[in-house]
């Protein structure tokens, strides 16, 4: 029997109606706490019986071990598609608003020992906008012993990529809300595209409104965003709208943050990729919803 989802505003009460619908030995798949538009929180149990709840629970592992869009880390086949041509380190961008915690996502990933598995980092800096942005992260480089550069111009950038020529992976750091003006925001594009990171991931603080999140997602997957990395679920750990978006946007993920302490809070997104995957496949099938 496939998944069924169950919506209402008490536990209880969606346990009993999941026993009823699916038997007595109905198990639950996946919980989360949903916002409705009238601000009441309601939960989603996802539930089957068990040779289905079996089933989907070896999918979401199977997915969650093996596919390449949902482990922790780039694997080296993951950092070896390169233009034509072209070699050096890999490249992974972080793009996204002022304010999302793309500077200290970078640090998290950097100095992480568990995400890039020994792998030489080097960061590069196009953030000369925001006040204080450089010292940021050169606090971050000092401290973690990384080679740091910092891109003013145009004419910086292959100087520098030939100074960090001797790393594994540079991690790219971008303005955030606003070059000052059009021909600014035009030109930290064009040093993207000639970077031709094999990742470029868009950063997005948990708790945004819905509305703002599906239009902020399409605007910077034209900037050459292909993941989603959602920060500050320490803030609105119930916020599952990005996962939602990303899952209906087929927008991959690989890491969370929940917290400014570095390298400490990060996590794999997998697991509520899958379970916002596990959702839109069931709502796509009508689920059953509590009116009580």
């Amino acid at each position: 029997m496939p998944l069924e989802a169950f919506t209402g505003p008490t536990m209880e009460r969606l346990l009993a109606e999941a026993r009823h619908a699916l038997g007595p030995d109905a198990e639950v798949v996946s919980v989360r706490t949903l916002r409705q538009a009238d601000g009441r929180e309601v939960y989603q149990v996802l539930a089957a019986d068990p040779q289905g709840a079996e089933l989907e629970r070896s999918r979401m592992a199977a997915d969650a071990g093996s596919h390449p869009q949902l482990r922790l880390a780039p694997a080296r086949e993951d950092l070896a598609h390169r233009m034509e041509r072209t070699t050096g380190p890999a490249v992974i961008a972080f793009v996204g608003p002022t304010g999302v915690g793309k500077t200290t996502t970078i640090a998290k990933l950097s100095t992480s020992p568990d995400v890039f598995g020994g792998r030489r980092v080097g960061l590069l800096c196009m953030d000369t906008y925001r006040v204080g942005a450089v010292e940021q992260i050169r606090t971050y480089a000092e401290i973690s012993r990384l080679p740091l550069e910092v891109i003013y111009e145009t004419a910086d950038l292959a100087p520098a990529m030939r100074r960090l020529a001797d790393v594994d992976l540079i991690l790219v750091d971008t303005p955030g809300r606003g070059p000052r003006n059009q021909q600014d925001a035009t030109m930290v594009r064009q040093w993207l595209k000639q970077l031709a990171p094999q990742e470029t991931h868009l950063v997005l603080p948990a708790g945004l409104q819905s509305d703002l999140v599906r239009r902020t997602v399409p605007v910077y997957r034209r900037f050459g965003a292909t993941h989603l990395l959602v920060t500050k679920l320490d803030e609105c750990p119930e916020d599952w709208t990005p996962f939602d978006v990303a899952a209906e946007e087929r927008l991959p993920m690989r890491w969370i943050a929940d917290g400014q302490e570095v390298p400490r809070d990060l996590r794999a997104a997998a697991p509520r990729l899958l379970a916002a995957v596990a959702s839109l496949r069931v709502r796509n099938v009508a689920p059953a919803e509590s009116s009580r």
